[in-house]
């Protein structure tokens, strides 16, 4: 039997001479005590889409992560780390909440938000008199989703928006992130560290996330490896970052997390990105803890997980974080020992939302791990670390305890209930790659037919179609998405996607010809009709337009998006009072909606409501003073009302944002001889 590796030990003191010398770590002479950490700051900084075989602390030889390396080196390093879910904004509510993902309620990206009903670490640590602060590099961790919660700064600004359009950057690199963050130390404190109140900062990072484009020299230096290029120039980054900050002492009584919200599978299992599958390529990440002079340097080999982060963190602390899923590594880091209590559960949801393909759940046990899928799945992870053999045919009886097991955590586990998604957010994360669901796919049963294994290859080549609508390759995404559909007909997401090439290209009764196809081949999908009563409008065809999108709130009242475009229809067809009903029923379920409000604004000129358009637009404004189109109705508005000073400002802005917006310089120019 192979000796148990030594496991890293907190100690509070000084590092032992051995330390110094080169030596092993040295051990502690007693566990480390709950709150031993009391009154230390806390540096959290997770990485994205980083798998942990690619730092070379966990075994890479690329070079790519000499910030993250010495942090391992002289802190504790978990060998084996898992997270619970392969996308973004789901991994880190598990991060900051120390729940499952079925017990925060955030199961995908963008049709889920974390509604706060459960403390973070963030309002935890700000209740015990924290100051805290979040700098965020990318859209799928925007305030509206709530992870804010509990942060006196949630820094999510990636930049103005582009001249000729409505959306925002979406993300930013590490070096603006790091930035924004060094700014807020500065203005917290600009002689010297913070050191009354305490403070609990966050940093995400989102470089290693596709599309892999690191600047240069990591562009150059990995010219056939782009992912360990972004990989590198974040760690890059993250070390010159720490190093200002040790210069001035901000990092004195400091505890340094770093950890990934979920892997890339880089084409294993068929799989190019994540999100798809749950394997280890996917699911494996780096997690570090560093407390110079307090936590003493080594590796716990015992399997932890990501649902442990924010109860550890309380731990040490000295914060009660009761009622989590995740449990303190306090201890497990104090003592030479494996725990025998381990299982980690995971789930990969959004082909299931998106697609309606089989939902994806498992579990991690016993060194063995569990894929639940209508083709079930069961590793030895010991003997096959890559997953390629598949034992459940042969090992049934072995699977039947963690089937038991996952049962049991899932039996009463709410499903997956998407909120609400407006058309900016849903345009946005497809613009990063991201499938949204706005609503909820008609409960059925599944079949191996419907198991990603099965239909990854489909998914291979909608990805690949999409990178070719992104090049300009429209033809080739044609072909591309027609072969798709001749071997899949009832793929609606390749429907769509052929869809938006056609509207995209301005071939409008082609675009609604396919969602018509759509909409037969899959026969009440609220996001399919919602998506052609849009189109229809375009079209100027309203009365269909309306019937379609009338339909497709019928079928999901919870629909902001269909709301929104039939109120829309609604105002052009001069149904003001059916228009009203349709934006207040978006605001309902959506209260701080600028783009509702600008549009509820509108509708109101539209009525010669004057007034009422002020006071919508107004608050559309407020809520985001980069809506261009905003600016200008609410200068149409105080123009009717006599005010053109006021009008003329705001057709400036307009045009300050949006250099295009044709409407407000002519708007401006019948004003100019009054001025």
């Amino acid at each position: 039997m192979k000796p148990v590796p030594r496991a890293a030990m907190l100690t509070v003191g000084m590092f032992a001479a051995c330390c110094a010398c080169g030596g092993g770590p040295s051990r502690a002479s007693a566990p480390i005590a709950s709150g031993a950490l009391s009154g230390w700051n806390v540096l959290l900084v997770t990485i994205d889409t980083l798998r942990a075989d690619h730092v070379g602390a966990y075994g890479s030889t690329a070079g790519a992560t000499p910030t993250l390396d010495a942090l391992a080196r002289g802190g504790v390093r978990f060998d084996v780390v898992y997270a619970h879910v392969p996308v973004t904004l789901p991994s880190h509510t598990t991060i900051m909440t120390g729940l499952y993902p079925f017990a925060s309620g955030v199961r995908d990206n963008g049709s889920f938000r974390f509604d706060g009903k459960r403390s973070t670490l963030a309002a935890l640590l700000k209740h015990a008199g924290y100051a805290t602060a979040a700098f965020v590099g990318a859209f799928p961790l925007d305030a509206r989703f709530g992870l804010n919660a509990g942060f006196d700064v949630y820094d999510d600004n990636y930049g103005s928006r582009p001249a000729g359009g409505e959306l925002s950057v979406l993300e930013r690199p590490a070096e603006e992130v790091l930035a924004a963050a060094k700014s807020w130390f500065a203005a917290a404190n600009p002689q010297s560290a913070i050191r009354n109140p305490q403070w609990l900062v966050w940093v995400h990072l989102y470089d290693p996330h596709d599309p892999y484009t690191p600047p240069e020299p990591y562009r150059s230096r990995y010219g056939t490896d782009p992912y360990a290029g972004e990989i590198a120039y974040a760690d890059a980054a993250l070390g010159r970052f720490l190093d200002e900050l040790r210069s001035r002492g901000a990092l004195d009584r400091t505890l340094v997390v770093v950890a990934s919200d979920h892997g890339e599978a880089l084409g294993e299992h068929g799989e190019r990105t994540h999100g798809l599958f749950a394997y280890d390529a996917t699911l494996r990440v780096p997690l570090v803890l560093s407390a110079p002079v307090a936590l003493a340097p080594g590796v716990v080999r015992s399997p932890v997980r990501l649902v442990d982060v924010a109860p550890t963190i309380a731990d040490l602390v000295g914060i009660p974080m009761p009622g989590v899923d995740g449990r303190s590594l306090r201890d497990l880091v104090a003592v030479d020992r494996r725990d025998e209590r381990f299982e980690s559960y995971f789930e990969a949801l959004n082909a299931n939302l998106t697609r309606n393909w089989a939902p994806l759940t498992g579990l991690v046990m016993n060194g063995m791990k569990l894929v639940d899928l209508p083709v079930p799945e069961l590793y030895d992870l010991a003997a096959d670390p890559r997953e390629q053999h598949n034992l459940y045919g042969r090992r049934a009886e072995d699977a039947k305890p963690l089937e038991r097991r996952l049962d049991e955590l899932t039996s009463h586990a709410p499903g997956a209930a998407p909120s609400p998604v407006d058309r900016e957010t849903a345009e946005r994360l497809r613009s990063l790659g991201y499938i949204v669901a706005p609503s909820a796919a008609p409960k059925r049963a599944f079949t191996a037919r419907d198991d990603p294994k099965n239909l990854v290859g489909l998914q291979d080549r909608l990805d690949t179609a999409l990178d070719a609508v992104k090049r300009g390759d429209i033809d080739g995404a044609e072909r591309l998405l027609h072969a798709i559909l001749a071997e899949r007909p009832d793929f609606t997401t390749a429907r769509e996607r052929l869809a938006f090439v056609y509207h995209q290209t301005g071939r409008l009764s082609e675009a609604i010809a396919a969602l018509e196809a759509a909409n037969r081949a899959s026969p009440g999908d609220a996001d399919v009709l919602a998506t052609l009563g849009e189109y229809l409008q375009h079209a100027d065809r309203l009365d269909r337009s309306a019937a379609v999108l009338e339909a497709a709130v019928k079928l999901n009242p919870s629909a902001a998006d269909a709301h929104e475009k039939l109120g829309v229809t609604y105002t052009r067809l001069r149904r003001f009072a059916d228009a009203e009903r349709e934006f207040r029923a978006v605001l309902a379920l959506d209260p701080g909606s600028p783009t509702t409000f600008n549009n509820l604004g509108s509708m109101y000129l539209t009525a010669n409501r004057n007034a009422d358009a002020i006071q919508a637009l107004a608050r559309a404004v407020a809520l985001d003073p980069r809506l261009a189109n905003a600016h200008n109705g609410l200068g149409v508005a105080y123009a009717r009302a006599g005010d053109l000073r006021r009008a003329a400002e705001e057709w400036a802005e307009a045009l300050r944002l949006r250099p295009d917006l044709t409407d407000a310089r002519d708007n401006l120019a019948r004003i100019q001889p009054h001025k």
